[in-house]
């Protein structure tokens, strides 16, 4: 717009300029005249030059701006605003094509992060199947501990239906037949056990079971233990039979009925006493007990969830020598220890383990946690041991001071008149 504003201006000026020339020309060749033709001249002069002007601004505003200069500008404006209008289209279009490209981008981001954090991983996959029988199978243990505590308590109190109902003769008769038919080896003491076990068992590999803990109860995997059901077992006699020798060997003779009578007076009878003090004996033989039953109840027959994940693994290990291999080693029903031995120990025994944890990060924190999760139930195992020897260790600090606690009784009865000093 600029440059066709300069170029009229430049041919307004350029007209001027030539009508200046043509009237000097003109003045140069006025003859001196007189005054009343000066005046004509002057008028002449002045009529002229208006004319030029009047004709110039038809010019000026009819042609040059009417004509040429404004529709130009018009022109000009229209292509601006439709050039104006075009480029903010493209730049809106620009605009809308980069926030959908980025848009995009970012929902495949999204995706394939979801992709990579959800991807399923084997080595996940093992620890959540492993574990699936670890909850019923604790509880399974636990229930088949209160039951060998209960029968070991209802032995030595004489309740019925028990070897030792009727006392101790009774209760080493019982056993003595149980050890001639099941446990007795004719080698053992030279050979001098022949005489007694004239009928030995058939089955050899339950030879001193009855005695042997490491055979019983520490080597196996699974015992095949289960009192929530009324089919007895190989198992669970010798266990009993174990327990029957390591604690409570010589139960306590059965007073009867007439000597456990309150004294006519009220007071309480010297075997009244000497009973309460045989129960004090037998609770304390339960606490040292307790650590027994709590390891043959870990290692008790559990629910078969978990075993087919089991036997994978133990096939992944090696153990391999026929189908019924693994199950020998850890049991038709896994316990919970043998689980726990699986989850603690022999899956990171498999260097699978290690290569698959060149995985999604994602999935090896997963693993990770589960690592703590099963940390976390070993230690509360733990715990529960520490619990159980805390529990032994006050009942040897109980039995250290028993013989100066009578001491101190004794002393202190002569004064006060009570009881016998003698006892």
């Amino acid at each position: 717009m600029l440059l066709l504003l300069a170029l009229s201006v430049f041919s307004v000026s350029m007209s001027l300029q030539s009508k200046k020339a043509v009237a000097c020309g003109t003045c140069a060749v006025i003859t001196p005249v007189e005054e009343q033709g000066w005046k004509d001249t002057v008028d002449n002069i002045t009529e002229k030059v208006m004319e030029e002007f009047v004709e110039y601004r038809e010019w000026y505003v009819s042609l040059f701006l009417e004509d040429n200069l404004l529709p130009a500008m018009m022109w000009m404006a229209e292509q601006l605003t439709v050039t104006a209008m075009q480029q903010t289209h493209m730049f809106g279009s620009m605009l809308d094509a980069k926030h959908q490209l980025e848009t995009q981008r970012l929902l495949q981001q999204l995706q394939a992060q979801a992709h990579k954090d959800y991807h399923p991983s084997i080595g996940m996959c093992e620890f959540g199947t492993v574990a699936r029988s670890l909850a019923p199978s604790e509880r399974k243990g636990e229930y088949n501990a209160i039951v060998m505590s209960q029968r070991s308590m209802d032995r030595q109190l004489g309740n019925a239906n028990t070897s030792a109902a009727y006392g101790n003769d009774l209760d080493k008769e019982s056993r003595i037949a149980q050890f001639k038919a099941k446990f007795c080896d004719p080698r053992d003491n030279n050979n001098g056990l022949a005489l007694m076990c004239d009928a030995p068992g058939t089955n050899k590999n339950r030879y001193n079971k009855d005695i042997d803990f490491t055979r019983t109860v520490d080597f196996p995997w699974t015992l095949k233990i289960d009192f929530t059901d009324n089919i007895p077992t190989d198992d669970e006699e010798e266990v009993m039979a174990l327990a029957a020798n390591l604690y409570a060997n010589e139960v306590f003779a059965r007073p009867g009925a007439k000597l456990l009578e309150k004294n006519t007076d009220g007071s309480i009878s010297d075997m009244q006493k000497k009973y309460i003090d045989m129960r004090s004996i037998v609770a304390k033989r339960s606490v040292a007990e307790n650590s027994f039953n709590a390891i043959t109840s870990m290692k008790a027959e559990g629910t078969p969830e978990s075993r087919n994940f089991l036997v994978a693994m133990l096939n992944e290990l090696g153990v391999r020598d026929g189908a019924a291999a693994p199950v020998a080693l850890m049991g038709e029903n896994p316990s919970y220890y043998a689980q726990m031995e699986m989850l603690t120990k022999k899956i990171y025994q498999n260097p699978d383990f290690f290569t698959n944890l060149y995985d999604k990060p994602v999935n090896v924190d997963r693993k990770g946690v589960s690592m703590q999760a099963i940390g976390l139930m070993q230690k509360f195992d733990m715990f529960k041991s520490y619990l159980r020897t805390e529990a032994s260790l006050s009942i040897l600090l109980e039995l250290a001071v028993m013989d100066l606690q009578d001491e101190v009784e004794n002393e202190i009865n002569p004064h006060t008149g009570a009881g016998d000093p003698g006892l």
